[in-house]
């Protein structure tokens, strides 16, 4: 069963799957090591993490299903608790750190733009900006340089689908809503951007700047902050959940029909929130656009 879930997703590195000859190459998959190498210096592997007659990474390096080399790709039993080997694991990037340190494989937060002095850090700011603007001078968006259009920026990094209903917002506003919106602006002294043809973006909700960037009493610097980066967005259970799930069940049900896989939706309220421009928990930042009926 597939569970789905609000939650931020991490993609590991794809690596090109290495052989000796042309003759010898076979189809990988994404995400497969390198083999025929070497393991660096100063890294040591487990123990029971053997190496080929060569001292190389090879199959049998990580992975414990006997004879592995030899069977068929797709003859394989990729369920095996020990297809990697000490398995199962709950997440592949716990096999990883089996060999690779943690701390210095895991991807920067490129959120985090101060250091310990508070001093914004440039070279941060240029994962997103061909050149770092300089937060404290008076900027004119339009003349923002990105090294993407700003809509396309955050799928560098996160899916498309971070949460429900993601995809859905990604829409030009309508004339009354575009109007709602000028005036949560003027009202909440903040800015929800749209993107260069009018349309809602992930920034329009989040601000990729971490607090204290820019001045909080500018638009561009106010956001919702209770929780610090490295901690993120968490939600809560919420007894509301067993209301949604019957909602979703009959739709969920004619999905796995056609899919071939069953899917379990759980509802969760927010507890903590950050890098937004305005707080969801207590629907403000919903109604700087929306108009619900009381």
């Amino acid at each position: 069963m597939r569970e789905l879930c609000v939650t931020v997703f991490l993609f590991l590195p794809v690596v090109l799957f290495a052989t000796e000859t042309a003759k010898d190459k076979k189809e990988m998959p994404p995400l497969h090591h390198v083999v025929k190498v070497k393991p660096p210096k100063g890294m040591k592997l487990p123990e029971d993490f053997p190496l080929n007659d060569q001292q190389q990474i090879d199959c049998q390096t990580c992975h414990g299903v006997e004879d592995i080399e030899n069977t068929p790709f797709d003859k394989v039993d990729k369920q095996a608790d020990n297809f990697h080997r000490g398995g199962p694991y709950k997440k592949l990037s716990d096999f990883c750190y089996k060999c690779h340190a943690k701390k210095e494989q895991q991807r920067p937060n490129i959120h985090k733009l101060l250091d310990d002095n508070k001093k914004y850090d440039e070279k941060a700011c240029e994962y997103c900006h061909k050149k770092a603007p300089d937060p404290k001078k008076k900027i004119d968006r339009q003349k923002l340089e990105f090294r993407l259009p700003p809509q396309k920026l955050c799928f560098g990094c996160h899916l498309k689908t971070p949460h429900l209903n993601a995809l859905n917002h990604l829409v030009k506003p309508g004339k009354k809503m575009a109007k709602r919106i000028k005036a949560s602006e003027k009202k909440q002294n903040v800015i929800l951007p749209l993107d260069n043809d009018g349309k809602v973006m992930c920034a329009t909700c989040h601000t990729p700047h971490q607090p204290g960037v820019i001045d909080e009493k500018k638009p561009a610097g106010k956001q919702v902050a209770d929780v610090d980066l490295d901690k993120g967005v968490s939600y809560v259970e919420h007894p509301w959940n067993s209301v949604y799930q019957q909602d979703k069940k009959m739709r969920l049900q004619k999905l796995a029909q056609k899919s071939g896989e069953t899917y379990n939706l759980t509802y969760k309220r927010l507890e903590h929130e950050v890098l937004l421009r305005l707080p969801a928990k207590d629907g403000t930042l919903c109604q700087a656009c929306h108009e619900f009926e009381r």
